[in-house]
């Protein structure tokens, strides 16, 4: 072992002994942090709406092969009350703004639909 005044000898340092971080330094770690934050978020959130996504097709299937194997009579009443329901939805959306991505896409599931109970 080395003398006291090697250097190589690793010596605990004292807050005292801790050069200043300068602002933009701890701006800049604030700011990576934050990012990796948003980061981690982003990806989460991706995948939850891939697994959301992913559900909702095996519904959609489920409900299109139930509604070719109900009979005429039904499948016409079944639309005929669907029909209303969505216009009830729709006036819903007539209060509030939704982006134009929401309303195409639920007329291309509400036209799904009706084309398997034809």
């Amino acid at each position: 072992m080395q003398g006291d005044n090697s250097p190589l000898e690793g010596r605990p340092v004292s807050p005292a002994q801790t050069p200043p971080v300068s602002t933009t330094q701890s701006t800049k770690a604030s700011d990576d942090t934050l990012l990796d934050a948003v980061a981690t978020l982003s990806k989460g959130n991706g995948m939850t709406v891939v697994r959301h996504g992913a559900r909702l097709a095996v519904i959609g299937e489920l409900l299109v092969a139930l509604l070719k194997h109900l009979p005429a009579a039904m499948q016409a009443e079944v639309a005929g009350v669907f029909r209303d329901r969505i216009e009830d939805l729709m006036s819903l959306s007539d209060d509030r703004r939704l982006p134009e991505q929401y309303h195409s896409a639920l007329l291309t599931e509400v036209n799904r639909y009706l084309n398997a109970l034809r």
